[in-house]
């Protein structure tokens, strides 16, 4: 009975310690809070310690603390219709609950957040209620994204982002300094359970998110430690700092303190118990493809579905709702084989076009270990809709097929012209991103297509 109760607890706690340590290192352990921090390195992402980073946009990040007071974003007037953004608003569970961008019309201007003990009717002066949004919880996380076109683009998308802002509502209220604050509480917790909130330390001695999740779980009186923590400083929705959850956090973190023999053990298969449910495919709580994808149509909006909110902490944290983007995750080929290319495989696939995206679509490769992208000789970490110089193949030029190998194809060739570089020292995993999907892909009417694993010496045959 404790082993299903202690991996229940590390299924349902899976994503805290992770907030915890993402406000700690953003906000300067909870002193520089409300303030957004533009991802610069849109060409050279594979220095960045990000999980699973798209190629696409240049991300903004922000924490939020509410409980010093509402907070006002500011966004720029964009250039061209055609350019994607969205300012999206997560709870301190990942809970998406509202957003601004290209795709509800916003428009440029001031728009205000408030937190969990504002009334529901407050009126604030010089925002309409259509621009005010209410967070259920104090903390958030705001990950902005603005679409980069090309390489060329990268200066403007970041001017565009840099031009996202926030400030208080209420300028006397200078929570940047409040050492009291529940982003500082929170740091000051992580902090004392072993890794490091220095700017650039990451995950310190973990190396990156899955290392953290990985080695932190197998510390169970500091993982439920910090927690409770999390859970009481700002409890979820319609629950208070005392409630059942945080109340069994918290005495599982003091069993585990003094946890000996069978107790001890109970533990540990409590955690490999989670770990499996939450690392399986075959425990994955979304849809599963007959080609090898999987995905989750109701990201974002995870309520009491904790296994999945758990999932998507693994492989996609901070994802949006469905009817934002579709995040379709592969690792095996249409033979279920682990996809490879350091072993010297090569594989190839082939989309049908046009993809079921209404804003843009992307295909992204990442090392399957660390989840980073893969550093290659000619700095291509995707292929997407505004990749030049691919070559297509079909009537009407209908379909593309993307060659993936660890090895550089021949100069002049189609495999180099759609070529995506693979990690010759890990397995893949593949990200396909289709932003703003039709109803019938959000359904599970869609099925990408499989990877195909091909014969020694093999190559494509697009455009051939």
């Amino acid at each position: 009975m404790l082993r299903t109760q202690i991996a229940w607890e590390y299924i349902y706690s899976y994503p805290l310690p992770v907030l915890a340590h993402t406000v700690a290192s953003l906000s300067g352990n909870g002193t520089a809070i409300n303030t957004f921090y533009s991802k610069s390195n849109h060409l050279s992402v594979p220095a960045d310690n990000s999980l699973t980073p798209n190629h696409d946009t240049i991300y903004s990040q922000a924490e939020l603390d509410l409980s010093q007071g509402p907070q006002i974003v500011t966004v720029p007037k964009f250039d061209v219709p055609s350019r994607y953004w969205i300012v999206p608003f997560l709870d301190a569970y990942l809970n998406y609950y509202g957003a601004i961008g290209s795709n509800f019309n916003s428009t440029a201007g001031q728009y205000l957040v408030v937190g969990r003990s504002e009334p529901a009717n407050a009126t604030y002066t010089n925002f309409t209620s259509d621009r005010v949004f209410h967070s259920p919880t104090d903390l958030n996380w705001i990950i902005a994204r603005v679409l980069v076109f090309n390489d060329s683009d990268t200066p403007t998308a970041l001017t565009f982002s840099g031009n996202i802002t926030l400030a208080p509502y209420n300028t006397a209220i200078n929570g940047s300094l409040n050492t009291t604050s529940k982003a500082a509480i929170d740091s000051r917790a992580v902090n004392g359970s072993g890794y490091s909130s220095a700017p650039g330390a990451a995950y310190g001695a973990y190396g990156n998110q899955p290392g953290f999740l990985n080695g932190f779980t197998q510390q169970p009186a500091q993982w439920f430690n910090a927690s409770a923590i999390y859970v009481q400083t700002d409890p979820p929705a319609n629950q208070t700092s005392n409630s059942t959850q945080a109340q069994t956090l918290t005495a599982l973190s003091t069993a585990a303190t003094t946890a000996t023999g069978l107790a001890s053990t109970a533990f540990q298969l409590g955690r490999q118990v989670a770990l499996t449910c939450i690392l399986s495919p075959a425990a994955n709580v979304g849809l599963v493809t007959s080609t090898g994808w999987t995905f989750h149509n109701n990201s974002g909006i995870y309520g009491s579905n904790y296994l999945l909110r758990a999932q998507d902490t693994q492989n996609v944290i901070a994802a949006l709702p469905p009817r934002q983007v579709i995040y379709f995750q592969a690792s095996v080929d249409t033979q279920n084989r682990t996809l490879d290319a350091s072993t010297g495989n090569n594989y190839t696939i082939t989309f049908p076009l046009p993809l079921p995206a209404q804003a843009f679509w992307s295909l992204t490769l990442y090392n399957a270990t660390s989840l980073n992208l893969i550093v290659n000789p000619v700095n291509r970490y995707t292929i997407n809709d505004r990749t030049s110089g691919l070559v297509y193949g079909g009537p009407n030029n209908s379909t593309l097929t993307v060659f993936i190998s660890a090895s550089q194809p021949a100069l002049g060739t189609a495999e180099f012209a759609n070529w995506l570089p693979a990690p010759n020292n890990s397995a893949m995993f593949f990200l396909l991103r289709t932003y703003e999907p039709p109803a019938y892909a959000i359904s599970g009417a869609y099925s990408p297509p499989g990877f195909v694993r091909l014969a020694p010496g093999g190559t494509a045959t697009a455009g051939k």
